[in-house]
């Protein structure tokens, strides 16, 4: 009896320093499983009134639903408020993972719903063993090697020190019944094997206290992850721009800081990355390059800057007639013929048109030394995945007036002028902004 109450004893110190630390109300989430009913029993005895009980039936075993009502009448002999909810879902592929998005969700509709502060689950030393060996078995980094935090918002884990032989002690003293949930001895869940058939064999080899470094380990995992996505973080900030972020300010950060700003800058986007894609996204960064993304989409490292575009963008080859009182809208700008100050017309042949580059396409005086029409992009660090639809203005024998806003500059001449301003569009910086005439 007294290793019990040692037991007893380190649970109720861990929940309590846990509940202490979070103000307002808590809920826990109780299963019935030995963890949840360990934690749910303490939980009741060191916080009192602050605790609320939801037990939730997932819709994949026909005994869940009693097991619900076995909770309620739990949580009604200590006094405690209850809720539930069926979630409805079906057998099949991928269902422990679909259960465990479905049970956090209604958790916090639940606490949101209730006016609770925070989630607690019942997550121990062991399970915390066990998803640190299934993430190092199948190639996770730092971030995986975390494994199971404790400091997400709102969620609390304060069993995380205690070992799961506690939990059943303490269950046990308190003369309960816990649910056997049969997927625990399933043996094609991963971390059913990893439960019975590799602790036990590590615990072998390595003494019985190897759960306990393991966790440890996790623990320590997680804290080198909070300071390096901290200092991530800063470095994202300062790199960040409407545009992008600086190329050459990313290539200078070591690789544990770069991985962790790339990644969180692409995830904002909704981009979900993998290890393999963020070191191929890396590798773009480094050579100046481009590599593809999910949805459809480019990373390109150009012109000094990283950004995300869309895999096809095509201009309109043919172009867009102009005419006075008859702007045109292309790519970045809208160009118009009027009054000026400008860029004259002087003698084009009519029609003009507004279009992309094609190749061939050069500039300069109709007598004398022309320049290529991309050397004046370059020239004036268009960077390449805007030079596509980088507008010119032809007349109807092909000869270029103007690539907007970057040659000729304005200048006096007979009427009509060609102007242009740009659209608020999102897009790479404008090189013809700051004291271009010609627009």
């Amino acid at each position: 009896m007294h290793h019990d109450r040692l037991n007893r004893a380190a649970i109720e110190k861990a929940v309590a320093g846990v509940f202490g630390r979070q103000a307002g109300r808590i809920l826990v989430a109780v299963s019935g499983g030995v963890d949840s009913l360990a934690l749910l029993v303490t939980a009741a005895e060191v916080a009192g009134g602050r605790t609320g009980v939801a037990s939730l039936d997932h819709g994949l075993r026909a005994e869940a639903s009693a097991e619900v009502e076995r909770v309620r009448e739990l949580a009604g002999s200590l006094g405690l408020p209850f809720y539930t909810e069926s979630l409805g879902l079906l057998p099949g592929p991928g269902a422990e993972a679909r259960a465990r998005m479905a049970r956090y969700a209604a958790l916090d509709r639940i606490a949101r719903a209730q006016g609770y502060a925070a989630i607690a689950t019942a997550h121990t030393a062991d399970d915390q063993a066990e998803t640190l060996l299934m993430r190092l078995a199948r190639g996770s980094a730092l971030r995986g090697a975390a494994a199971i935090r404790s400091d997400r918002p709102r969620l609390l884990r304060p069993l995380l020190t205690i070992r799961r032989s506690e939990t059943e002690a303490l269950v046990a003293a308190a003369r309960l019944e816990p649910v056997r949930d049969p997927a625990n001895d399933d043996p094609g869940l991963f971390r059913t094997r990893i439960r019975h058939h590799v602790l036990p064999v590590l615990r072998q080899a390595a003494g019985p206290s190897v759960v306990e470094r393991l966790a440890r380990f996790a623990r320590s995992a997680a804290e080198d992850e909070e300071l390096l996505s901290s200092l991530a973080g800063q470095a994202l900030e300062r790199l960040r721009d409407g545009a992008g972020l600086d190329a050459v300010g990313v290539r200078a950060l070591p690789w544990p800081i770069r991985g962790r700003v790339l990644r969180g800058w692409l995830e904002s986007q909704g981009l979900p990355m993998s290890d393999r894609l963020l070191r191929e996204v890396d590798s773009a960064v480094d050579r100046g390059g481009r590599t593809g993304l999910p949805g459809r989409m480019v990373l390109a490292a150009e012109g000094g800057w990283v950004r995300t575009l869309p895999r096809e963008r095509v201009a309109e080859p043919l172009g867009r007639e102009l005419g006075p009182g008859a702007p045109v809208e292309f790519g970045r700008f809208r160009v118009s013929l009027g009054e000026g100050p400008g860029v004259p017309v002087g003698s084009a042949t009519p029609p003009l048109l507004v279009r992309a580059r094609r190749p061939g396409d050069r500039v300069g005086p109709e007598a004398g030394p022309t320049r290529r029409v991309q050397d004046v992009l370059v020239d004036a660090s268009v960077p390449a995945e805007a030079r596509a639809d980088w507008p010119l203005v032809a007349d109807a024998r092909g000869r270029v007036l103007w690539v907007v806003g970057l040659w000729p500059r304005a200048h006096t001449g007979p009427s009509p002028f060609l102007r242009a301003e740009p659209l608020e569009r999102p897009g790479p910086p404008d090189p013809s902004a700051g004291g271009q005439g010609s627009l």
